[in-house]
């Protein structure tokens, strides 16, 4: 009996150490609210507990991909422009961050999406025909993500049945991963099993460990993100700003490209010549089923998305023999299925010099753009 009880007293201890630790990282983050929103590392993006507790009634998330730079490049990060009192952003995303990632995080996240609005920038890079690689995709996969996404009641079994699908279809070379996977979704289709009894003890695992990787990470974290008043906003002034700095970054080509980026990556390709047989590209890709999926799962929780339709570089693309006309449409009849979507076409801006800094990415003109539409977008009744 004396060690019944001992175990019991041992459990019990440990549980509350447990509970206290947590409480303590969930002070750390709030003591450092600002800066853990603006801080990018992947173990944030992990960390569904973590988002929830930086964002309020004012902050916009914003999913994306390579687009959204590190903090430390001011000139370009899109949170040194929407940092106001009315407006302020979490990024979640780099590069192979896709529609399929964000779905699970969206799910995670957004019974504390205040706002009920998210932006989903998306790039013509992800639609190759596979989707997302294998070979990418378990760098990008956040276990906690998914276990906070399989718990969401108001998520259709339909919905949760094709992310475990399509996760456990990338996982086939990740062997360990994919176990855990595995397992997760025996417990999802009976809860009431040992399997069940693992997902739980994982989902607080996973819960635990992303705060405190986020924690371990706020010494390195910086609070200098300006403020602006996006409300007095001058835009037009800033693109013309904008113009100034696209002209003194790329002074050896004629295509809007910074000029490091075109010595180390487009220059040999440009003494190729061009390209004369032009083709289409992006046009048949299983994303843009996951795309579907993450659009019917804002539409169930009752999430309104701002879909941000960012061309390539038309000049250099079309010098290359790429296409992205049928691309561009597919993304917009795919908008038009549902009414919870604001299609953001950046697309007419695809041949304006210093719209991107490089063949893919926003520059200096479409940081510009892109924040002016976000503010109006997320202000809009």
């Amino acid at each position: 009996m004396k060690k019944l009880y001992a175990m019991i007293a041992g459990f019990l201890l440990f549980v509350i150490v447990v509970f206290g630790f947590d409480q303590h990282l969930d002070k750390q983050i709030m003591n450092n609210k600002e800066a853990v929103r603006n801080h990018r590392t992947y173990e944030r993006f992990w960390s569904s507990e973590t988002q929830k507790l930086v964002m309020d009634e004012n902050t916009l998330p914003i999913f994306g991909s390579s687009e959204l730079v590190s903090l430390e490049d001011y000139e370009e990060n899109i949170s040194s422009f929407l940092n106001s009192p009315d407006m302020n952003i979490v990024t979640i995303g780099g590069g192979y961050f896709q529609s399929l990632s964000h779905t699970m995080e969206l799910g995670a996240i957004a019974e504390n999406v205040e706002s009920k609005k998210v932006a989903l920038f998306l790039s013509p890079q992800w639609f190759e025909e596979m989707g997302v690689s294998k070979e990418a995709f378990p760098g990008r996969f956040g276990e906690e993500n998914l276990l906070e996404f399989l718990a969401n009641d108001r998520i259709s079994d339909t919905n949760k049945t094709y992310v475990l699908d399509r996760v456990l279809t990338l996982l086939e070379d990740s062997s360990i991963q994919r176990r855990r996977v595995e397992r997760y979704k025996k417990a999802y289709e009976n809860k009431i099993s040992v399997d069940g009894i693992y997902m739980e003890v994982m989902h607080n695992y996973w819960k635990l460990r992303g705060k405190y990787s986020v924690c371990r990470q706020i010494d390195e974290m910086s609070q200098n993100v300006p403020e602006v008043d996006l409300k007095h906003m001058d835009f037009k002034e800033m693109l013309l700003v904008a113009e100034k700095q696209g002209k003194n970054n790329c002074t050896n080509n004629d295509f809007g490209i910074y000029d490091e980026y075109w010595d180390t990556y487009v220059e040999e390709r440009y003494k190729a010549g061009e390209v004369k047989e032009k083709a289409e590209f992006y046009t048949d890709s299983i994303e843009y089923e996951d795309l579907r999926c993450f659009l019917q799962v804002a539409k169930e929780l009752g999430i309104d998305v701002i879909l941000v339709s960012i061309p390539v570089n038309e000049a250099w693309y079309i010098f290359q023999g790429m296409l992205c006309d049928k691309y561009y449409e597919n993304i917009k009849m795919i908008s038009k299925e549902y009414d919870n979507v604001v299609l953001v076409d950046m697309t007419k801006y695809a041949d304006e010099k210093y719209f991107h800094k490089d063949v893919m990415h926003l520059g200096w003109k479409g940081w510009v753009r892109v924040n002016e539409a976000l503010y109006k977008e997320f202000k809009k009744e």
